[in-house]
């Protein structure tokens, strides 16, 4: 099966992206080609001078720019949906609220992961680096949500000749085994620089009962994976990857022991269920290839 290239809403400036990875072992090559399915949840504000006028609490975030990054997606479909955490976009809309509580105009973008001096705000078939994006589901027993661009946007010129096709992600249809080894995505505190992460999945059957249900009253205990992954908070929502093969098993949920570095996954089996009940598209990714055993 061939991976589908969105040819507007995630199409890239060219960057030096081998400075924007970081590891400490060693990637597997596949990883240099499923990061181009990664994005970035961001507030941006319409005046750039506003960034002086924020809350103390956002100030971190804004200090060196108009925009701030909440969090972490993954295409999902040419139609230019991302995949995230439900908290994720909660935190973003709380974001957004701080904002406007202050005068402040901002509006929710999504992003590529690479950006440059040459980076725009963009339409959704333009070619640029961002679009504005809202809504389009939300499930909180899953901590799953997705967006969708804003179709209304002004769509600049771009230059096609400088444009990166990125890819969507690939959903597998197969529970992991202990010890599989993964790599995932995400974006240090306040930070565009994508990191990645390698580890393993520690725990392929488990249940849990999300921070993000338990909040809404949600006592619903939903399946997930456990993977050990050294990340950040900012990897909410984050695609986490089969080394093998680049299909995604699923997103991060949640850090559920920082000193051990164990992270809660919410399969990509449960995401395609939330996907197929609102309509949404998505791609199954092939079965892994079979291991042949030595004689």
């Amino acid at each position: 099966m061939t991976r589908t290239p969105i040819v507007g809403s995630c199409t890239l400036w060219p960057l030096l992206l081998a400075a924007s990875i970081a590891a400490q072992d060693p990637l597997p090559r596949i990883a240099y080609d499923e990061k181009d399915s990664v994005a970035k949840i961001e507030i941006h504000l319409k005046d750039f001078h506003d960034s002086t006028r924020v809350s103390d609490q956002l100030k971190p975030c804004f200090q060196e720019s108009d925009y701030c990054v909440i969090g972490t997606a993954a295409y999902l479909n040419d139609e230019g949906d991302v995949l995230t955490a439900a908290h994720v976009a909660r935190d973003a809309a709380a974001v957004s609220q701080t904002l406007r509580d202050l005068g402040i105009d901002s509006e929710l973008m999504v992003a590529g992961h690479a950006r440059n001096a040459e980076y725009v705000k963009a339409g959704v078939s333009s070619g640029g680096g961002a679009f504005r994006a809202s809504l389009k589901t939300i499930d909180s027993e899953h901590d799953l949500a997705v967006l969708q661009p804003d179709r209304n946007q002004a769509i600049p010129t771009v230059d096609a000749s400088r444009r990166r096709q990125c890819l969507t992600v690939q959903l597998a249809n197969q529970r992991p085994t202990a010890g599989d080894a993964v790599f995932a995505f995400g974006f240090a505190p306040y930070s565009p620089a994508l990191i990645t992460a390698v580890g393993s999945i520690t725990l392929a059957v488990g249940s849990q009962n999300l921070i993000e249900a338990r909040k809404s009253g949600d006592t619903q205990l939903v399946p997930v994976y456990r993977a050990g992954l050294n990340i950040s908070p900012s990897n909410s929502g984050g695609p986490l990857f089969r080394s093998s093969d680049g299909a995604l098993l699923g997103i991060v949920s949640e850090i559920k022991d920082t000193k051990e570095n164990i992270e809660i996954i919410i399969p990509a089996t449960e995401i395609a269920k939330v996907l197929s009940a609102n309509a949404i598209k998505w791609t199954v990714a092939p079965p892994p290839a079979r291991k042949h055993r030595r004689l």
